[in-house]
């Protein structure tokens, strides 16, 4: 009876739909970096589309005066993370994933095809997605969220596992550079493309930018709590009260307060004995307005909000 056997250098019998060629540490080291450039080309069209969402809400860093510095700042700290991210992830995650795939197609005495890498970034999905899920439930943790972790780490990982798939199937050092290159202009492709479909957006009105409401002083007169039961209460006559108030130090206190302009933007400001100095900006909506000043860290600063009691 006519045997076949299985060489143990990566290759797989021609017969199974295989090149019959190990990859080799050229297609390797391309597939690392298609993986890498495929996960940052992901995490920039998924931070173009978080942006052009969080024009319309209320964070601090996407609306009002300093948006502009935000951006700057957050697209300069993005590029950084997004390609450490992408080396890190790659290394550890990608490659691996591919290295499983042919080797349980060798075992298996098939082809390594895309087909079966997919159903590899499914298990992985699955058994992340059943960890987050066990950790969660003793943590107490949202469960509806928790049930988002698989599909996400299929839809993040799948992606990047097949191109990086195709720099170990090319051929030629040649083939193995224009790989990640042609990754990386699809990404950057398709960024393009989303980034020009929100600036259309704003610009026709299709989507808004998040406006804070210009609180009258009238507006502002009332009991304002935070989230932990300290009170400021404003009084008409410029009079203010302060109860257990503060990000970090709380404080007690009376003193005055005033509508300003700081630039073209309408703020709180507060004096008083026994707390500090303080200027509130306003966010919510006429409606349901709130009042808040950023703590902390200047890079990645809290949020302290007061809302109409």
């Amino acid at each position: 009876m006519a045997q076949s056997t299985m060489p143990c250098d990566g290759t797989r019998p021609a017969g199974a739909g295989g090149t019959g060629k190990a990859v080799g540490a050229g297609g390797w080291i391309s597939a690392w970096l298609t993986g890498a450039v495929a996960l940052v080309a992901e995490g920039t069209l998924a931070l173009i589309v978080f942006g052009i969402v969080a024009l319309q809400g209320e964070d601090a860093y996407f609306a009002g005066a300093g948006a502009s510095l935000g951006w700057i700042l957050g697209a300069v700290l993005g590029v950084v993370a997004a390609a450490l991210a992408g080396l890190t992830g790659s290394a550890a995650v990608v490659l691996p994933v591919l290295r499983l795939s042919r080797r349980s197609a060798r075992r298996a005495g098939r082809a390594d095809t895309a087909l079966r890498c997919l159903a590899v970034c499914a298990v992985l999905a699955v058994v992340t997605g059943a960890v987050a899920g066990a950790v969660g439930a003793v943590r107490g943790d949202d469960a509806a969220r928790l049930l988002l972790v698989a599909p996400v780490v299929f839809l993040v990982l799948s992606p990047a596992v097949l191109c990086a798939r195709a720099a170990t199937v090319v051929r030629g050092p040649g083939a193995r550079v224009a790989v990640p290159a042609v990754v990386g202009a699809a990404g950057g492709a398709l960024s393009a493309v989303a980034l020009a479909a929100g600036v259309v957006a704003y610009a026709t009105g299709t989507l808004e930018l998040y406006e804070p409401p210009r609180l009258t002083e009238e507006q502002l007169v009332g009991t304002w709590t935070d989230d932990r039961g300290g009170t400021l209460t404003l009084r008409a006559d410029g009079t203010a009260v302060a109860d257990d108030l503060g990000a970090e130090d709380r404080c007690s206190g009376s003193g005055t307060w005033e509508r300003t302009e700081r630039g073209s933007e309408p703020e709180l400001l507060l004096l008083g004995d026994g707390c500090p100095e303080e200027s509130y900006a306003f966010s919510g909506t006429a409606e349901h307005p709130s009042l808040y000043h950023l703590f902390g860290d200047v890079e990645a600063p809290g949020r302290y909000v007061l809302r109409r009691d």
